[in-house]
């Protein structure tokens, strides 16, 4: 079977022994073999039920969840977002969330905290050009909420990007008073690696030290920059992020690229920055205006 599948008989199983727990003639009969069996799932349920990333998990798997939250308690939470969904079964909208988990309440955030308002209008395009769920969103009132503009690098051949991720990072360095968190996102686990090694030699006059993070383990200091395979990116923030090779993460990953480049679009809080083999994705030519080549 396919673990899918597995999933829909867990639910199957879950869902006919809540029926059965909410039979009064059932919970008298302690002593009997169908009250042994029950017992076995009733063990396994939870007074409070949380979930983290919801839309990563099918309706089928949230559904399960759901089934384990104490009949007594019914106490389920969930939180998520349909835009930020890095998996090809996850959970893509509303009505889906509602199939799971009929009687769940739904609250929306409103007001976008982490991001400058030039991040922010750019997430916010993203999410119509790749056709996400546009959220009502606002920046917090009576902040400083200006920046700077994404920057973008097309046409870089290996050494080429290197060279422009170190000398952006320079200028970002000499922007702030304290060197930020930075992180560089790589379309797979192999480049992870020989992106950081080639990043520290460029780096090695300004005495900045790359980590690589394998299988995306949080390794290091607030001063070092990390690098990460994409897949890894989510719950993580950093003051700049730079996305090396778009191009190819959107001809490798077709159907995950928009969850991955709005993921990855807003972990950064001020300064964002991609480099292309080629050029620009196709489907962030209407937005190509929006990126300057450096923050001078």
């Amino acid at each position: 079977m396919h673990p899918l599948e597995v999933d829909i008989v867990l639910l199957a199983i879950l869902k006919s022994t809540g029926e059965l727990l909410r039979r009064s003639d059932v919970l008298r009969d302690i002593d009997s073999p169908t009250w042994a069996q029950l017992k076995n799932v009733l063990d396994q349920y939870r007074t409070q039920i949380l979930v983290d990333e919801a839309t990563d998990f099918s309706p089928v798997q949230l559904a399960c969840m759901y089934s384990l939250a104490h009949p007594r308690s019914r106490s389920f939470f969930a939180c998520g977002d349909f835009n930020q969904r890095l998996t090809s079964w996850g959970t893509r909208t509303p009505n889906e969330m509602t199939w799971a988990c009929a009687d769940l309440v739904t609250r929306e955030v409103t007001v976008a905290y982490r991001q400058t308002r030039q991040l922010n209008e750019l997430c916010s395009a993203i999410i119509e050009l790749t056709g996400g769920i546009k959220p009502t969103i606002s920046l917090p009132p009576d902040v400083d909420n200006d920046g700077v503009a994404p920057a973008l690098l097309e046409n870089s051949a290996h050494q080429s990007h290197i060279e422009w991720l170190a000398k952006r990072i320079v200028e970002i360095e000499s922007l702030v008073r304290q060197f930020p968190s930075i992180a560089i996102f790589v379309p797979s686990e192999a480049q992870v690696q020989p992106v950081a090694e080639a990043l520290n030699r460029e780096l090695q006059e300004q005495n900045f030290r790359v980590v690589a993070c394998p299988n995306g383990q949080v390794v290091g200091h607030q001063n070092e920059i990390r690098v990460f395979d994409i897949q890894y990116i989510k719950g993580l923030e950093f003051e700049a992020v730079f996305f090396v090779d778009l191009d190819i993460l959107a001809d490798e990953k077709t159907d995950l690229f928009p969850g991955y480049l709005y993921v990855g679009s807003t972990r950064a809080a001020t300064y964002l920055g991609v480099t292309c083999r080629k050029e620009l994705p196709s489907i962030l030519q209407p937005i190509r205006r929006a990126f300057v080549s450096d923050w001078q």
